[in-house]
């Protein structure tokens, strides 16, 4: 016998439970604390980032404010108007833009250009030797000075002239770019266009390939443009001596996300046969540059003034954007950006140090606490995992577990117990539910002798092509899968109910098989008024025979004619009553002659009838007897009205079919009459009405989640792919893959049974033949009857389900699409 195991109450787990919640809320109080210390840290680096940046953009600002004030002045200049002389390098304003360019260090040079190409010029070398290389200035150089003025021939002569600190020539030249000319520069152009001082975006100077910026102004007379220009050279050795952290950075880049000034790069570009440029933030070899820019590009953060916290490679860092004040008229920002370690790894240090102590004291618990919450959990995590499986309808077999603790065993037993019980009440449920819905469809074909394999048949057909088109590796079906055993047995289930609506449809309809045909064939009655006709044209006969009027051979012939035709009038009536593929209008017209016919009734109909037969004879009152009758009628009786005028006003379910005026229409030249089959219009509906009646019935069941889709599998099987199916006029797109599928299978089974008595059964070939038609004017969905010819799903139901005779010879390529693929699978069952 088994030793029992010892268990253990629950409170222990309990108490386990209780040290691990002191773990986590240390811990918690740890994470609260290094939060909060980030937030101040964070705090102090917004208030450092905003005093860093406005005292920046102050200065860049009042730089600009300066040069655009300067600008302004001269542009009222009288001087400014006089335009240079040719052959000589001075200029009247030559004073004024000297005082300038000593005044304001961070001004490169400053001139004015005319309207008629004249222009006026002085540049401030500074000493920086790249400048002079570019003029090849004497050592000495400090001022260079460029005049463009027209000569006698109206053309224009270039200038150049050095000058010492003392403002004195030291030499000269003519041949630094002679092609250029002020009024085609974008600041001359511009300025033409704008009433005040303004500063043009960023661009190359002409002269020096330097970056810089222009400010402008036209001249007060409108005789030309006064500019001075501002090399970012300067802003970015500003940036530079500015420290936002041990590894921050500022930038100036514009809306663009051109790269403007750098502290520590370029900010210059060329590549081969192009100009020189500014580098754009994408193209910079900076992450932070790329990563700052391309966030702001984006749209993703586009806050000014504000400090916010992004990912840079993995790292955390601040970053603060500030714009240079619209009123300078151009866009242009500046950026600050830092790790955000550079101002928490004091702070991280501390806590590094708390962590250790904390963590040392949760070390020494951890092992037991392991042990037990081990004993705890694993059992819990494995109960957790089988009530997983059962909220998937999972209820296989799992290796068996237990615990130590005592309402968990209990739990553990009675979760196992509660399994079992339900995976034994669903198999039964759903072997009770497989079984009710064969014997349904059972019912359905026993209902009728002549249809009695079809709701077996279908979904051997429909499993047969579902499985191709989950096999389709590649084509429309590639992505197509019934995988599930849930989601097989849900299409299974839906092709043996997709007829169940047909329990409700007349048997006697199913079997149409003539067109006198109700719960008899009416034919019977027809030929007794052929035997009445026949027996009164013999009475007739041996009256005028008795009489000795007329001669005796005569006689005897007409009764013979008589004879003959009246033989010959049922024989064509009789087969009228056959329901063939087509009835001309000349067998209708030779139908009403016949019917035309009259008989004399004697004895009185409304005896010996039914209740019902009775209330429709009463409609109209009894005539006198004898009656004399045609032979072929359409009498009042025969009208069944509809008990609901508009059966399907206002459903729920969208059918859109049209409804006769009245339930059944059993007159004799009507049904006679009928051109095609032996169905009348309201015989068609009834039998169509039958997937009405599958639709609400399979709606009323309240399926569980894994069969949801049944109705709609079902319910579709007559729709077409172009809308002019019934009942609901679907078209292709609001048909699922199944539901189309179903459709096939209903018709390429319906068109090989062999027990249709309205029909005779198709071979192969005629079979899909007249499927070839129906895919063509958009009946059935062509890549679905492409997949059953290629697969040979055809030729696999045929020798299992059709006769030899209808096995005939099959060439696919007949029938396929025009430009069908052949990367289906084949080979299926």
């Amino acid at each position: 016998m088994a030793s029992k195991k010892k268990r253990f109450p629950f409170y222990v787990g309990i108490s386990t439970l209780v040290v691990l919640i002191v773990g986590i809320v240390s811990v918690l109080f740890l994470w609260i604390s290094h939060h909060e210390s980030k937030m101040a840290a964070i705090f102090m680096a917004d208030r450092l980032f905003t005093e860093i940046n406005t005292k920046t953009v102050e200065r860049y600002e009042s730089a600009l404010e300066s040069v655009a004030m300067l600008v302004k002045s001269m542009s009222r200049m009288p001087s400014m108007q006089i335009r240079p002389t040719a052959s000589q390098i001075t200029h009247p304003a030559m004073a004024v833009l000297f005082e300038a360019l000593d005044t304001y260090d961070f001004l490169f040079s400053a001139y004015v250009g005319y309207e008629d190409g004249g222009f006026f010029q002085i540049v401030a070398l500074r000493n920086k030797t790249e400048i002079m290389r570019i003029f090849g200035a004497p050592p000495e150089a400090a001022y260079i000075v460029r005049t463009i003025s027209a000569d006698p021939s109206g053309g224009l002569v270039q200038h150049w002239g050095f000058l010492d600190s003392g403002q004195q020539i030291i030499g000269r030249r003519n041949d630094l770019d002679p092609n250029y000319d002020p009024r085609t520069r974008p600041w001359y152009i511009r300025a033409r266009g704008e009433t005040t001082a303004f500063f043009t975006r960023p661009y190359i100077f002409s002269s020096t390939r330097l970056p810089g910026i222009t400010c402008a102004e036209t001249l007060s007379d409108g005789s030309g443009v006064v500019g001075a220009d501002i090399t970012l050279d300067r802003f970015a050795l500003s940036l530079a001596r500015q420290k936002v952290s041990a590894n921050g950075t500022l930038f100036l880049f514009d809306h663009d996300g051109r790269i403007i000034a750098h502290p520590e790069r370029k900010t210059t570009v060329a590549e081969a046969g192009a100009p020189l440029q500014f580098p754009t933030g994408e193209s910079f070899d900076d992450p932070k540059i790329r990563s700052v820019v391309s966030r702001y590009k984006d749209g993703i953060d586009r806050a000014m003034d504000r400090t916010f916290e992004m990912n840079i490679g993995g790292s955390a860092f601040l970053v603060r954007l500030t714009p240079i004040t619209a009123a300078l008229k151009f866009g242009q920002i500046l950026a600050s950006v830092a790790p955000v370690s550079d101002f928490t790894d004091h702070i991280r240090r501390m806590q590094q140090r708390i962590f250790f102590f904390s963590g040392l004291v949760l070390v020494i618990f951890l092992p037991l606490s392991l042990l037990v919450s081990r004993k705890i959990s694993s059992s819990l995590i494995r109960l957790e995992m089988e009530s997983l499986k059962i909220q998937r309808s999972d209820f296989s077999e799992s290796s068996p577990f237990d615990s130590n603790i005592r309402e968990i065993h209990s739990l553990i037993n009675a979760f196992f117990l509660m399994k079992t019980k339900i995976r034994k009440l669903l198999e039964q449920q759903r072997k009770l539910f497989d079984d009710f819905t064969k014997l349904i469809a059972g019912a359905i074909d026993a209902k009728s002798p002549y249809t009695g394999g079809h709701c077996a048949r279908v979904p051997v057909v429909a499993q047969m092509l579902a499985r191709a088109a989950c096999d389709a590796k590649s084509g429309p079906f590639a992505d197509f899968s019934i995988d599930s055993p849930d989601q097989r047995w849900e299409f299974e289930v839906a092709a043996w109910l997709h007829d169940c609506g047909k329990v409700t449809t007349p048997e006697y309809i199913v079997d149409k098989a003539t067109k006198l045909e109700t719960i008899y064939n009416r034919i019977h009655e027809i030929r007794m008024r052929f035997e009445v006709l026949l027996r009164d044209a013999e009475i007739a006969y041996y009256q005028r025979r008795l009489a000795g009027d007329e001669d005796l051979g005569q006689l005897d012939e007409t009764l013979k004619r008589k004879k003959r035709q009246i033989e010959s009038d049922y024989a064509f009536v009789a087969q009228c009553n056959i329901g063939g593929e087509f009835m001309a209008d000349e067998k209708i017209d030779r139908l009403r002659k016949i019917g035309a016919q009259t008989w004399i009734r004697h004895l009185d109909d409304r005896i010996g009838i039914s209740q019902d037969e009775a209330v429709q004879k009463n409609r109209q009152p009894a005539p006198p007897l004898p009656v004399i009758e045609q032979i072929l009628a359409d009498k009042a009786e025969h009208i069944i009205p509809r008990l609901q005028p508009e059966p399907l006003k206002d459903n729920p379910y969208g059918f859109n079919m049209t409804v006769p005026d009245k339930m059944y229409n059993l007159g004799e030249m009507y049904n006679l009459s009928i051109r095609k089959g032996t169905l009348s219009p309201e015989d068609r509906f009834k039998i169509n009405e039958h997937i009405i009646q599958t639709i609400i019935m399979l709606n009323r069941l309240e399926f569980p989640e894994y069969l949801k889709n049944v109705p709609e599998f079902a319910g579709a099987h007559h729709e077409t792919m172009d809308g002019t199916g019934y009942p609901r006029g679907l078209t292709k797109a609001d048909m699922s893959v199944p539901a189309r599928i179903m459709a096939i299978a209903d018709i390429f089974e319906a068109l090989t049974a062999a027990d249709r008595p309205y029909k005779t059964p198709k071979t192969l070939s005629e079979s899909l033949e007249i499927m070839r038609r129906l895919r063509d004017d958009r009946h059935i969905d062509a890549d679905l009857f492409d997949l059953f010819l290629r697969t040979g799903i055809y030729g696999t139901y045929a020798k299992k389900y059709l006769a030899p005779a209808q096995i005939d010879s099959v060439n696919i390529e007949n029938y396929l699409s025009a430009g069908a693929g052949s990367d289906y699978i084949r080979g299926t069952d």
